[in-house]
């Protein structure tokens, strides 16, 4: 039976900020904690879930202790089996399902949610696709869901327990819908909340099993920049770089795919991650033609798989029996409810009728309504197509005119420098040759005009050669640019650069600045950003540029049918016409990410 129950404020803070894996955050509340045992297991569990890597002789020994200690205690013991060197698993869950018992009799939702995450992230860490031990405590989550925060770890869980994409086999049916309803709530979640490292991440594996490969490369390298060197994020870092070798793999990209999986050997731990570099190893292997040592490490990730016990372990075959008692309760409860169902079916039957004959009166309206919307449609189509085509016409009538300023600068430049410059510079010759015979004033302040204009027009031919970038280059350019637009005060630009090398051609370097350029305009005037990023990596024959803004955000379909939504359609037309290829990421309320990668 349930009791009221209060907690201590700090100690209620210090539990919702762990439980929204804000451990710094959660350890100040826990300073704050009046009650002295509460306070060492406050901390002592938040230590323990940053570090994960603590043993069993810390145990917390049985006592004489209030509920609240209790429940601290067995969710303590439960990390302390699970992150052993030799995980106990079984022991892990029947410590959380002690913390749960109790919680569930006090009725405080705070520690319920605490017990019950912990038992989904266990299940979720060592069962394998397949699965669906994970619903009762899942259903109990959904039951005592507070605020939007809670629904959308709910969302989150849901999505990785249909989705185990880790396992490269086939993804629950309802997946995607499970990804859609997170895309309309990850707006309502507090900006930079660490759940946001796990959106990125589905949404990676999301776009990979769709075969949209720069976008899901996108989405993992922002969990990789977000939760490396970080400890408590280590193991979710090296589940990210496992994803972003497969990814290269399936690009055919195997330099890159080895060197991702390099990086996850170096931090894996457990038996299972040696499992998934044998078993990808082993792939990347085949891809190349080298079939024996393909063999081997295919040979070392069963070995693995078989002492694992991935398809059948003790923890599942535990969970078994609880789920056989819950089908017990639920028959029971189909039963009540078809006695109910029975008596309600004369009532269903008796306004059927009435139902049809509303409903087929409103779809005759509706149909009525949508010929008349199609109609408007087509013509506004007709006149969106006619609009893009002078838009398109004009932004190659655009690059006709720069191509022409260009040659105009260079042919003015050549003149320049071959005919006047070389006429000023035997004038100059001539009459040094007159001025040492005279020691006269005159002279020499004509001497002096003399080299004024003769470096006049060396310093002209050198100018209209150059046009806009020739004497800086691409990367200079930017952030020149850059610079004077963070000294407005209006907008803080910061530019990185990573294996920028030689300069590339003109006419490229020339249409990538204004490129950026029109891209850094647009987040000034639409997305009222306060910083913007610009990051350039020249690899050996592609350059990659983003562009990521903190601004408003955008629907990009809603963009592309307004009017704002043609400039980065020109763009976009620009990068086409290079080659290239044009990525945009933008969430209302989260900014934009726009992805350019041209050849070279």
């Amino acid at each position: 039976m349930n009791v009221s129950y209060t907690m201590e404020i700090s100690f209620s803070k210090s539990i919702n900020s762990i439980l929204n894996l804000k451990f710094e955050e959660a350890k100040i509340h826990a300073i704050n904690i009046n009650n002295p045992k509460l306070q060492e297991y406050s901390l002592a569990l938040i230590k323990i879930m940053i570090n994960k890597n603590t043993n069993s002789d810390i145990l917390f020994k049985s006592e004489s202790d209030t509920k609240e200690l209790e429940i601290m205690k067995s969710i303590i013991n439960g990390y302390l089996y699970q992150y052993q060197k030799s995980p106990k698993i079984l022991q892990a869950y029947n410590s959380f399902s002690k913390a749960k018992s109790i919680a569930d009799e006090t009725g405080n939702k705070l520690l319920v949610k605490l017990a019950l995450t912990s038992i989904l992230n266990l299940i979720k860490a060592e069962i394998f696709i397949g699965s669906k031990q994970y619903e009762p405590y899942l259903n109990h989550l959904k039951e005592i869901n507070d605020d939007n925060v809670d629904a959308f770890r709910i969302l989150l869980l849901e999505t990785i327990f249909k989705s185990k994409a880790n396992d490269q086999l086939e993804i629950d049916f309802n997946y995607g819908k499970t990804v859609k309803k997170m895309d309309s709530m990850v707006s309502l979640l507090p900006i930079k909340h660490p759940f946001l490292n796990y959106y990125h991440f589905e949404k990676g594996i999301q776009f990979k099993l769709s075969g949209e490969f720069t976008k899901a490369e996108l989405y993992f390298k922002k969990v990789d920049s977000a939760t490396k060197g970080k400890l408590f994020w280590q193991d979710y870092n090296s589940t990210n770089l496992w994803q972003l070798a497969s990814l290269k793999l399936d690009q055919k990209n195997f330099v890159q795919a080895k060197n991702y999986l390099q990086r996850y050997n170096k931090t894996a731990k457990t038996l299972k991650d040696k499992f998934f570099y044998n078993r990808l190893n082993s792939w990347i292997l085949e891809e190349e033609g080298r079939y024996d040592s393909a063999y081997y490490y295919l040979n070392l990730s069963i070995e693995n798989e078989y002492k694992i016990g991935a398809k059948n372990n003790s923890l599942e075959t535990a969970l078994l029996s609880i789920e056989n008692q819950t089908d017990k309760l639920k028959l029971d409860k189909v039963v009540s409810e078809n006695k109910q169902k029975t008596t309600q079916n004369w009532l269903i039957a008796a306004s059927f009728t009435l139902l049809f004959g509303l409903g087929f009166a409103i779809l005759l309206q509706k149909n009525t309504t949508k010929k008349r919307l199609l109609a408007e449609q087509e013509t506004q189509l007709k006149q969106e197509r006619v609009d893009n085509l002078l838009k398109q016409q004009e932004l190659v009538s655009i690059d006709a005119m720069i191509e022409g300023q260009e040659k105009e600068r260079q042919r003015v430049a050549n003149e320049l420098h071959d005919d006047l410059g070389s006429l000023m510079a035997t004038i100059k010759l001539h009459f040094n040759t007159v001025n040492n015979k005279y020691e006269d004033p005159a002279l020499h302040k004509a001497e002096t005009l003399l080299e004024e204009a003769y470096q006049k027009v060396r310093g002209m031919a050198h100018s209209k050669n150059s046009g806009v970038m020739s004497d800086q280059g691409l990367l200079p350019a930017i952030r020149k640019m850059a610079q004077v637009i963070s000294e407005t005060n209006a907008l803080q630009v910061s530019v990185e650069d990573f294996g920028m090398g030689d300069r590339l051609e003109n006419s490229l370097e020339l249409s990538l600045f204004r490129t950026v350029q029109e891209l850094v305009a647009n987040a000034i005037k639409h997305a009222e950003a306060t910083t913007l990023n610009i990051q350039l990596t020249q690899h050996e024959d592609t350059l990659n540029i983003i562009v990521e803004d903190n601004g408003k955000g955008f629907d990009r379909t809603n963009a592309v049918k307004g009017k704002n939504g043609m400039g980065l359609t020109n763009i976009e037309k620009r990068i086409e016409h290079l080659e290239g290829h044009f990525t945009i990421d933008s969430v209302l309320g989260k900014g934009t990410s726009i992805l350019i990668d041209i050849p070279i």
